[in-house]
């Protein structure tokens, strides 16, 4: 098991990594595969943050995090909620192969919110036009829409069964992903104990 450990607003402490590889061990159990771990420590005033991202032999990626303020406590309670999951999908996770073919690469804009909730001043509006005119691919306004972080990643191929498996096991409220019985991009999301689904057909037509 390849463990890479990050230390965040706190000094490296080994008396956490090793209680973390230890408790790791339950998880580690459910797969033969060797398992790539990311551990994230952070303190933030009284609270004690803990992050795990596993990634899986077959592409399959399980994430868990808690904050408490007592660091072993998040350790203990973000490995279990993990493990809760695991033992859930265990035969469909073992049993997972990756999907070939091509995946989309998608991109994420965080933008701030109060940057948005307020209108637009007429320098403003002229600023945006002047820029669009100059630039029509530009599609956001930096005076208008503050950015806060952007990424990309790749829409992995899923089917919808799988994508609701890793949107659980990720702990996410969304799941962007290549859906191999169509080939388009789709969307799934949580509706309280439902699942959305938006599915997208790959051009615009003409209203």
């Amino acid at each position: 098991m390849q463990t890479q450990f990050v230390f965040r607003h706190m000094d490296s402490s080994d008396a956490l990594r090793n209680y973390a590889e230890e408790r790791l061990t339950k998880i580690k159990r459910y797969f033969s595969d060797p398992l790539k771990v990311n551990c994230t420590f952070a303190v933030e005033k009284i609270n004690h943050i803990v992050q795990f991202d596993v990634t899986l032999r077959n592409g399959l990626q399980l994430h868990s995090s808690e904050t408490t303020e007592n660091m072993y406590s998040s350790i203990d309670m973000a490995l279990a909620k993990m493990e809760r999951q695991v033992r859930r999908y265990k035969d469909r996770i073992t049993n997972h192969k990756p999907h070939k073919g091509k995946a989309a690469r998608v991109r994420q804009t965080v933008l701030a919110g109060d940057s948005l909730d307020e209108p637009e001043t007429m320098v403003e509006a002229e600023r945006r036009r002047a820029a669009e005119r100059e630039d029509p691919t530009r599609k956001l306004d930096e005076a208008a829409a503050k950015i806060v972080r952007e990424k990309e990643f790749r829409a992995e191929g899923l089917t919808v069964q799988e994508a609701v498996m890793q949107l659980n096991l990720m702990h996410k409220q969304f799941l962007v992903f290549t859906n191999t019985e169509t080939g388009d991009i789709n969307v799934i999301y949580r509706m309280g104990d439902d699942y959305g689904l938006i599915e997208t057909r790959g051009h615009v037509n003409d209203a």
